[in-house]
């Protein structure tokens, strides 16, 4: 196997700094991503660290799969998110997706358009055009922004952002739900973002909180580490540091679970330690622990005059 024919090294995506530290070796992902983008390489053969950035403290993945095939997945492939949706498409986290687009609408009451970048199979545009919002979305896969099109009545376009997709166009709102994890090239992403965002709007992201109770607590096993697909682990500090770099101030933090109720997330956590202490045991082998209260949502508001 010849690793530089497939993966790249990643610096900070952050900061963009070389100097990092290991925070955890060789770690094997468990998804099929590698497979599906159509790389011959198993995950075994292919073992990444995490690593933790010298300079603003972020974590992200050493390895990253080039953009020839990692775009090919996105857009043509599908990612395999969608294997298990195609046949039957359905919000699988309909009070979630309902309790976001709602904490949105408390907080960004003096905005109208939306941009949601990644918008998937649509269901939170859907929840935010129902509240009044004209919304638009940006999705690489054909088939989700297709079912967002037919099914939703959504404007969602078919691509990645660039300068071009709305020429003229400013939005109050810019949407990254589950998105920014994925993205290495972060800084060009805000650059757009920049560039598309309305005086005084508003930037909503949705991610996994790498600081984290329970991430740190799980460790190398935090379940948001195996899939080639995620990149970058964000934190209230590292977001902050991202906003700040473009011209963002930080207006909201709130530390959340992704999917479930108070008492899901409350099970999991258990299970969690419970499977802890079967490894520790070795009456079992755990290669990851479910995610349960790791996530945030953070708002930034438009500074630049």
């Amino acid at each position: 196997m010849n690793p530089n024919e497939y993966f790249i090294k990643q610096n900070c995506p952050v900061c963009n700094s070389e100097q990092s530290i290991a925070l955890f070796k060789n770690l094997i992902h468990t998804c099929n991503v590698l497979k599906k983008a159509g790389i011959n390489v198993s995950n075994e053969d292919a073992p990444a660290d995490i690593n933790l950035c010298s300079n603003c403290k972020h974590k992200y993945l050493s390895l990253i799969i080039k953009d020839k095939f990692i775009n090919n997945y996105y857009g043509v492939v599908d990612s395999e998110y969608y294997d298990t949706a195609k046949d039957n498409p359905y919000d699988g986290r309909v009070k979630d997706t309902k309790k976001f687009a709602d904490l949105i609408a408390k907080k960004c009451t003096d905005c109208y358009t939306v941009l949601e970048i990644g918008s998937g199979l649509g269901h939170l545009l859907f929840q935010l055009k129902e509240k009044g919002y004209e919304c638009t979305g940006i999705e690489p896969s054909g088939f989700a922004s297709s079912y967002s099109r037919s099914q939703l009545g959504l404007n969602v376009i078919t691509g990645l952002l660039n300068r071009e997709t709305f020429p003229t166009k400013k939005f109050d709102i810019v949407i990254l739900s589950d998105v920014i994890e994925h993205i290495y090239d972060i800084n060009s992403l805000f650059s757009l973002i920049e560039y598309y965002l309305a005086p005084s709007g508003r930037v909503i992201v949705l991610t996994g909180n790498s600081n984290s109770l329970y991430a740190r607590v799980c460790g190398k096993k935090w379940l948001y580490f195996y899939s080639w697909e995620h990149v970058s682990f964000f934190n209230k500090s590292s977001i902050n540091n991202l906003f700040t770099r473009h011209s963002l101030w930080l207006d909201y933090f709130k530390e959340t679970q992704h999917t479930g109720s108070f008492w899901l997330n409350t099970k999991t956590f258990a299970l969690t330690f419970r499977g802890m202490l079967a490894n520790f045991l070795r009456l079992r082998n755990h290669k990851f622990f479910y995610m349960a209260f790791d996530h945030f949502i953070a708002i930034g508001k438009n500074i630049k005059k």
